[in-house]
């Protein structure tokens, strides 16, 4: 805990105001994005409804491949989350590292526990508006439209978190990222410049990514819960794993050989991302695909996910 704080330390006195940093840098790109970031909090304020506050109106320029790096782990022959539990936010299905390091050393400890595990970079850092996050240089890695996602995902987590739901949490927030930035680049400003149909190619694209991902949950959950002896299992899934990788190579051809490589542990982080949006799905489809009328449902059944079941 003493490292996470010290690197949101850094964070918050390390950034420069988005002015300053446009001034200085050498790069017409990251010039470029930084400009937009004024709008993009506009737009995620006024018309998706978010709260910005002071956050993103500052830049920290780094060589890390990400701002945390994020340890998922998951049982061998379950597709269950390992947690943790922090204060506020309650208890959480992954562990975010400053250090790359000290996530390696976490993982190794837990793959001599018998546990898959998965490290990922994370392009951001969310405090949930308690401090002023910045943009940063890894938010800018994925050009404009994941810049626009990102943003809209992290104030998403500022305008409604519910402790110790991690999956509904990251769904909600990776529901409203994509469906903001396609609203965003359906503007009149973006017409003629091809924009409108990447968006849609990229929607299309990760639709795809989410169906052979839930199919191969889907499959692996029979396995798991058959009366198969544990050995079978693992060979098995290995199968399940293959076949996905395979899938996923050809939906992104390219990624360097190896991007997609499979085990339980990346399943489950895609699942909090992905596949627990089935409820958000059915709240936008009640709102009339509105934001205005969708933020009252989606804070209303929040307001039921700590409820005791009912008795029958």
């Amino acid at each position: 805990m003493g490292k996470l704080a010290a690197g949101q330390l850094e964070l918050i006195n390390g950034q420069r105001r988005i002015e300053r940093a446009m001034r200085e840098t050498h790069s017409t790109q990251e010039r470029a994005l930084l400009a937009e970031v004024p709008a993009i909090r506009a737009f995620a304020r006024e018309v998706v409804g978010l709260r910005t506050g002071k956050s993103y109106t500052g830049y920290f320029a780094t060589t890390r491949k990400g701002m945390t790096y994020v340890l998922t782990a998951s049982e061998r022959t379950r597709l269950s989350a390992y947690s943790w539990w922090f204060p506020i936010v309650g208890r959480v299905e992954y562990r975010s590292y400053f250090d790359e390091q000290d996530a390696h050393a976490a993982q190794a400890e837990l793959q001599a526990r018998g546990y898959d595990t998965w490290v990922s970079p994370s392009r951001a850092y969310s405090t949930l508006g308690f401090f002023r996050d910045p943009v940063t240089t890894p938010m800018l890695r994925d050009g404009l439209p994941g810049l626009v996602e990102v943003l809209i995902h992290e104030l998403t987590h500022v305008r409604l978190y519910v402790p110790g739901h991690t999956e509904w949490n990251e769904a909600l927030a990776s529901f409203v990222g994509e469906q903001g930035a396609q609203r965003y680049f359906a503007r009149p400003r973006f017409a003629g410049t091809g924009w409108p149909q990447l968006m849609q190619a990229r929607a299309e694209r990760k639709q795809a990514l989410d169906a052979l991902v839930a199919g191969a949950c889907s499959e692996l959950e029979q396995l798991y819960g058959s009366a198969l002896p544990e050995a079978r299992k693992l060979r098995q899934r290995e199968q399940v794993f293959g076949s996905l990788e395979r899938a996923l190579q050809q939906l992104y051809p390219q990624d360097e050989p190896g991007t997609w490589r499979m085990n339980n542990a990346r399943l489950v982080h895609f699942r909090q991302y992905s596949l627990g949006g089935v409820a958000v799905t059915k709240l936008w489809e009640q709102s009339g695909r509105s934001f205005r009328a969708f933020w009252p449902l989606v804070e209303a059944y929040a307001k039921t996910l700590n409820d005791p079941p009912s008795k029958t």
